[in-house]
Parts: structure tokens; sequence; C-alpha cells
């Protein structure tokens, strides 16, 4: 018998809000402070929220879910995942209270008990492309690497020490060594993942290699297969100067100064782009650009100076005169469908300004569109009410706030703070690009799909899809039968073999094509051991050690019958399930089983044990039905049995002693339960329970 795999019902929350143009409040409180609504761990709710937090670790996954970790004032450590599709929270993982200190664990092996503790103060982030999701730095000015595995709901340290403030190690620029590790450091989301699965990181402040702790611009490349980190540019010392060259022109010199550092745009190119920042007097809104088959950095525009106030000359048009205010705190940055770079909020440091300005940047025309929001600081904002789309509606002013690009082409913001106080945001908003402000892309697909991944040998998964844009599929299923599909949603995906296999999807339109693959997505159980039922007298027993048990009679479920053996009162076909403890089921069958009656079987109250339940030794009465069933000169087998079934001990009595009325049996060494005691003479079989104490 096969496990059932129950189907997957999913509810849209995309048709219930979001007008062209319009923000929409969505979920989460429309007042600062909120404590968060955190519901059952692992349940979905919509009621479900993050407590308002400042400085989240965000992440997107390869299904299109937001995910969220730590945050600040007061500090956190639990894992949130937000369904768009739903419009759910989930609190995932974590303890639910304050500044936890980290679990580490042993490196490279991942444990439910692992946590990276309380997280704060911009850690940098990453989802590799299998679609797991690390965690660097942050807190204390750590340098410890975290992964996170989805599939299994743990933490596993990959790289780095476990204490504060960590040194760099720095090695030769521009070779790996396994004994290379960047500096512990905070103020830094400037991280990207490459097509190679490598993952990188830029900045921030923290105790370089020389000349102690400050504001860095060194560059970093992790190798995940080979666990090793390679210093690829900047410096090795804190409060680096830049180097800007010419504005558009790449050069080796070429390099941002040190600074505290917040985006982490990647155009269509795999190049990595970043904006503007912190320094020690003030703020930047300088755009630069890094390649990485050069290892060249290119200043691409924005002034080379502190505090410019930026141009808003219009709306709703790209524009070579526009251009953003210089501003700190700006995590809330990310990249569109078309490869555009979106930007929302932050702070002007200079007058003490708090933004809520929304910008989309094109790096094939190298030019801003003000999208939304005011050149005016401090704003209050407008939340209208929950869900409803409307031109009034406009997300408060802060600092501090994350941001993601949905599947659906719509921004999404969460979170951060206010005008620089404790109390911080828990509101999350999405935003719906209007084609009369920002053409419509041709968009690119992107890939997605979930499916029922742990299964039993010999059993069948199907699969459901969550790409965006794309016309047609081309799905590969490594192991499985059939091996591949072209449907929207392949159904009947059958594996024989007990192992681990990737599956891959290629979503494809006429702009190109995205391709998913998800290295030992599907887990496929061993089959149980084999099933038997042998019968003894009125009992059938199953093999025992599985994890549960179920009966039938004539195809009808039994209920209660839930132990590896059944008294069976009455003559027909038997089969027993047994399910191990992956949820894999077994059956074996008997049929044309002869009630008691009629083998010979008899009532318990035949048999008298004294005393029962016993301590040492009882005495077996043999009532007068026992006495006519045995004839004289017939041996009589008395063996005692555990619940399992396993013989225990067993008495022979020689065909003389065949009408004693009496026997006494010695079970002092017994351990203390249940058991069955069984009289078999000339093919007839007795039984009765006594409990040893």
């Amino acid at each position: 018998m096969k496990k059932i795999l129950l189907p997957l019902f999913i509810f849209s929350a995309m048709n219930c809000f979001g007008q062209a143009g319009m923000w929409t409040w969505i979920s989460g409180a429309n007042t600062l402070g909120s404590p968060g609504v955190f519901g059952t761990q692992g349940v979905p709710s919509v009621n479900n929220h993050p407590p308002g937090l400042y400085e989240y670790c965000e992440w997107k996954d390869k299904q299109g879910n937001f995910w969220v970790y730590g945050g600040w004032d007061p500090s956190y450590s639990d894992l949130w995942k937000y369904d768009p599709l739903s419009n759910e929270w989930t609190w995932v993982k974590g303890t639910g209270f304050t500044n936890q200190v980290p679990v580490y664990g042993t490196q490279g092996v991942p444990n439910p008990a692992n946590t990276p503790g309380t997280r704060e103060s911009a850690a940098a982030t990453w989802v590799d492309t299998v679609g797991n999701l690390w965690l660097f730095g942050g807190a204390l000015q750590g340098n410890d690497l975290w992964e996170y595995l989805i599939a299994t709901k743990e933490w596993m340290l990959m790289n780095g020490t476990t204490y504060a403030s960590a040194p760099g190690v720095y090695g030769i620029k521009g070779f790996p060594d396994p004994a290379n590790v960047p500096c512990g450091r905070l103020e830094t989301c400037s991280a990207w993942t490459d097509a190679l699965n490598n993952l990188w990181l830029f900045g921030g402040t923290g105790v370089a290699a020389h000349g102690g702790g400050g504001f860095l611009n060194d560059l970093w490349k992790y190798d995940i297969a080979a666990n090793e980190w390679t210093w690829m540019n900047g410096s090795d010392s804190a409060y680096a100067l830049g180097s800007y060259g010419i504005m558009g022109v790449a050069g080796v010199n070429n390099s941002p100064c040190g600074r505290l550092s917040y985006t982490k745009w990647k155009d269509l190119q795999d190049n990595f782009w970043l904006l503007g920042g912190c320094v020690n007097f003030g703020v930047l809104n300088d755009l630069w650009k890094y390649d990485l088959n050069t290892n060249e950095w290119t200043w691409m525009a924005g002034p080379d100076f502190l505090n410019d106030a930026g141009v808003y000359t219009s709306n709703c048009v790209f524009d070579s005169t526009n251009f953003p205010a210089a501003r700190v705190e700006h995590r809330s940055a990310v990249t569109d469908n078309c490869g555009r770079f979106w930007l929302f909020g932050g702070y002007f440091s200079l007058t003490s300004i708090y933004l809520n300005d929304l910008w989309a940047f094109d790096p094939a025309q190298l030019k801003w569109n003000w999208i939304s929001g005011t050149n005016v600081g401090n704003q209050g904002g407008s939340y209208g009410t929950l869900g409803v789309s409307s031109s009034s509606n406009m997300p408060p002013s802060r600092w501090g706030a994350v941001s993601w690009w949905g599947n659906d082409n719509r921004f999404y913001l969460f979170g951060g703070s206010q005008n620089g106080t404790n109390s911080n945001y828990s509101d999350l908003w999405v935003y719906t690009p209007d084609s009369n402000c920002i053409s419509n892309c041709n968009a690119v697909p992107v890939a997605s799909f979930t499916a029922p991944n742990h299964i039993c040998s010999g059993t069948c998964t199907s699969f459901l899809n969550f790409s965006t844009n794309a016309a047609s599929y081309q799905w590969s299923f490594f192991g499985a039968t059939p091996p591949t599909s072209t449907d929207v949603n392949p159904t009947n995906i059958c594996y024989s073999s007990s192992g681990s296999y990737d599956v891959q999807l290629i979503a494809t339109n006429a702009n190109g094509s995205d391709t998913l693959l998800l290295t030992n997505y599907i887990t496929v159980y061993p089959a149980p051991p084999a099933q038997a039922i042998s019968q003894s007298g009125d009992t059938l027993f199953a093999i025992a050690g599985a994890t549960s048990y179920q009966w039938f009679f004539n195809g009808n479920i039994i209920n209660g019958a839930t132990d590896y053996f059944y008294i069976a009162p009455a003559s027909g076909d038997y089969n027993v399930v047994a399910t191990d403890e992956n949820g894999c089921e077994v059956e074996a069958a008997i049929f044309n089983v002869i009630a008691a009656v009629s083998n010979g079987s008899i009532q318990e109250e035949e048999i008298t044990i004294f005393p029962n339940p016993v301590e040492d030794k009882f005495t077996m009465h043999y009532s007068l039905p026992i006495a006519i069933g045995i004839t004289i000169g017939t041996a009589v087998e008395i063996s005692i049995y555990n619940v399992l079934g396993e013989q225990i001990s067993a008495v022979h009595l020689p065909a003389a002693s065949s009408l004693l009325p009496t026997c006494s049996i010695n079970v002092s060494t017994l351990p203390s339960g249940l058991y069955y005691l069984e009289i078999n003479s000339a093919g007839k079989t007795f039984r009765t329970k006594f409990v040893k104490t």
C-alpha cells in the first residue's frame, strides 16, 4: 500500500489588492512598536506578522517566498517566511525571545538546535543557486558564515570564527586559501551571488588586517564548493580612500572608498552595482559597477563628494538629470525582472531627513526615474484600509527597511525605523508599477516550483509550477519515470529506488529562459521491510518492529486493531498495513483464516493462573475441557511468549504427566510486563495471558 499524497490548494491574495501606480498596505500593524503576532510555529496565518524591527536580514527563495531573520531593538533571532500568494506570514524557527546567543554546533553539520543568535546592524545575506539561505556577520562584528537549509529547517555554521570583533586573514589578493576569512563586520548589505554559485561581499565596518577597525572597501569571494574565501579587490586597511578614475571608464586602480554599504543590485550581465552609503563626515550617492570578468570597478554616475541633495526633476520619466539624494541605511533596494534597480527611502544625515522616495534605475540607459514619494523628508505616510489600494496611500518615511521584488512584478517593502527612534514598523506594503510611469518590460521568465518532496520508494509525486512570465516548460526528473515533461504541472512522477534526486525546470518565453536546478530536491525513502502474517491458534502475528499497524478483515478496517498481533474472532481474509518511521507503508495478507473454534483454541477461563499478576512463580490449573482434549499418552508443550511474539521459555510435560490438573512454573527471572502462556498438544493450541510484576 502506497503513501497517500494530499493535493495542494493555493489561494492568491494578489487578486485582492494591487492597483497600478498605487501603494497597498497588506499586512502588519499601522502603528509603531508592534510586538508581532507569532501564532503557532510552522503554521501560516493572515493574522501573523513579525515584530516591528529595524534592519532585518532578508531573502527571497526560489519559490518566490520572502524571508526575514533577526532584526533590532530589541534584538531577535526568529526566522519568518511570507507567502505573497496567500498573504500569510509563518513563524518558522526561533524561540520568540530576545537576546538569544548563538548555538554553533559542529562546523559543516546541520542541526535543529543550531542558531546564529540575534543579528542586527545589517548582516550580509545571499540566496545560492539551489535556493538555500546564507548569512554573514552583523551583530557584534562576527565573521561567522551560516547556511540555512530550507528543506530540513536547519542552520549550519560553514566558515569563520565564533567570537566578536574577529580580525580578518586576507592572504594574497586573488588567491583562495582555506585560512582566509574576512574580518568580522556589520553595516553592509552589499552581498551578491554570481552565476557560478559564488558569494561576494563588499565593505561595512570591522577590524581590518591593518590599521584597526573602521570603514572597509574590501571585496571578497566565497567558493561554496571549496569552502574558501578569496580577497579579490580593495584594501586590507580601514578607512581606505576611494579612487574614482574617469566616470564610465573601468580601471584596475578604481575602487569605492571604505563605507557602510547597503545596496546589492545585479544587472542582467551578472555585474554588481552599489549606491552611496556612509563615511565619517556624511553620506554618498555615487553609483558603482563591478565587472567579475575583469575584476575592475567603474564609477558610473553620481558625484564624488559628500551630502549631495540629489535632483528631483520630474516624476515618472527616465531623465538624465534625475538622481536620488545621498543616503544611508537604504537596504530596501532590489532588482526587478527586467534588470532595473529599485530603491526606497533611507536617511540623509546632513539635515536629519528620513526619506520615503521610490526610484528605479535603468542600467542600460544610465538614467533614474523618480516613481513615487516625496523629496521632503520625515513624512508620516497614509495607510488607508488594509488590503485596499488607493492613490492617497503612502508608506511613512523610514530607514533600515527591507524589500523584495515579487514574482508578480511588484515592489514589496517591510519594516524599518521612524526618524531614528527605537520604535519600529511591522507593516508590509506592495507597490504596483504603472505602465504610464515605467514601461512594462519584456519580462524574462522566472522559473519556480514546489512539490511534496519526501516520498516512499515506489510512489509518485506531482509538481506545482509557480513560474512567472513563461510560455513553455521543460522539466527534467533525474531518476524518475517519466524522466521529462513539458506539462505546466506534471503529475504522477514516480521513483522506484531510494535516494536523493535533482529536479530541473527551464521556463521559456520569447525574451529568454530561466533555469532552476534544485539538487537533491526529491528524497525517496527506502521501502520498509517485507511483511508477513503467521497464525498461532486464534492469534494472527505480523512481523514486529514497524512504527504502527492497522488490521483489516475482508477488506474493511478493524477499528482499534493497531498492534502487531490480532486475535481473530471470525473466519475470513485478513490483511495488515505496517508503517515505518518515514510514513512508508507495506502490506501483508492471509486468506481463509479458520477462526478459534475450529482449530482447538479454548476460552481463557478454561486455564486458571494463580496468582495473576505474579511475582515469582504461578500455578496453572487445567480445567476439565483441557483434560478431555489432551489424551493419555500425549506429550504437552507449555510455552511463554512476550508481546513481540518471541518465545521466552518452554516446558515439556511427558506423556505420563499429561493429565496432571496443575503445573507450577517459575517466572522470577522475567522482566515485568505482559506475557502469553500457550499450551500445545496433539495439534491443539490453548492460550491465556499473565502479568509479571
